[in-house]
């Protein structure tokens, strides 16, 4: 595909995300996806899976969930993208109750495309400043046991 395809595919998966059109992500993702999550959450495998084991708990516990590109670059099977991801804690998160607090996620993403669909996704998530806006100190059991 082009690269301004493959951009496109992106800039449309981020509108269902922001818009949370669970559905939408089925025109985008390639049927055989696969989810190489942050640290914690591990490989998913399927658009099914995808949104029901990692979107449909991330809009519970952030409902004002709005993500933005700040840089992006592609090619004819790649995609990349950094940016923040911003949103209200108001359910429980990763075991954590919910705080109210507002966050910013600094994300990096990587994504391949195949047969004209996203394929394959890493991601990289900055979970430690994260914690730390939302007022969990993770440090706090290895601050104690020295």
């Amino acid at each position: 595909m082009s690269r301004q395809h493959n951009l496109e595919l992106v800039h449309k998966m981020y509108e269902a995300l922001n818009s949370q059109d669970l559905e939408a992500h089925y025109r985008y993702w390639h049927e055989d996806m696969i989810w190489h999550g942050p640290p914690g959450f591990g490989d998913i495998h399927g658009v099914k899976g995808f949104i029901e084991e990692v979107m449909k708990p991330f809009y519970k516990a952030f409902p004002d969930y709005h993500a933005r590109n700040d840089i992006e670059v592609a090619d004819e099977n790649f995609v990349s993208a950094t940016g923040f991801l911003t949103g209200h804690q108001r359910g429980e998160w990763l075991g954590f109750a919910p705080t109210g607090k507002f966050m910013r996620m600094r994300f990096s993403d990587f994504w391949s495309v195949k047969d004209g669909k996203l394929h394959e996704n890493w991601v990289m998530v900055d979970h430690v400043d994260v914690m730390n806006q939302l007022g969990i100190d993770l440090m706090a059991g290895i601050k104690g046991g020295r």
